[in-house]
């Protein structure tokens, strides 16, 4: 195993370094069938809701529109857009800050996906998962026999 000077290099790389720069967006009038589409599709947790200038408005989470199939009273997706069911004002985190600064982030808001921006506006998205695969890159692959 490395030291954990690796490791500490990884977290104090900044964010955009780490993040996905190709993220699937959707704006707020989008048809909501076509946010689980997209999200079934890429097979993605989630997807960020943006306006024209790509300002980030919210975030719609697989867990968001299952919420609303359940509490739906049988009316399913139809009629729904991205704006009825986002996460309005997710948490983000801009695109110089740290990995050790999203990993914090991740943790105490207790979410998954975290939007990275410059100045407000949407350049990319960063993942628990993304941060433990950087991580393990510090850890040699078993050798395999």
């Amino acid at each position: 195993m490395r030291g954990s000077k690796g490791v500490q290099e990884i977290l104090q790389a900044h964010i955009r370094t780490l993040m996905n720069g190709q993220v699937i967006t959707v704006g707020p009038d989008t048809p909501l069938i076509d946010v689980a589409r997209e999200i079934a599709t890429h097979g993605i947790g989630a997807v960020p809701v943006v306006d024209t200038e790509q300002h980030l408005l919210g975030l719609v989470s697989t867990s968001d529109v299952v919420g609303l199939l359940r509490h739906g009273a049988g009316e399913g997706l139809e009629g729904k857009t991205a704006r009825d069911a986002m996460s309005i004002e997710p948490p983000a985190i801009d695109e110089f800050a740290t990995a050790e600064e999203a990993v914090e982030v991740l943790r105490n808001a207790l979410i998954r996906h975290l939007p990275v921006t410059r100045e407000g506006r949407l350049v990319g998205l960063v993942t628990a998962s993304d941060m433990i695969r950087h991580l393990l890159k510090q850890y040699p692959a078993p050798k395999v026999a």
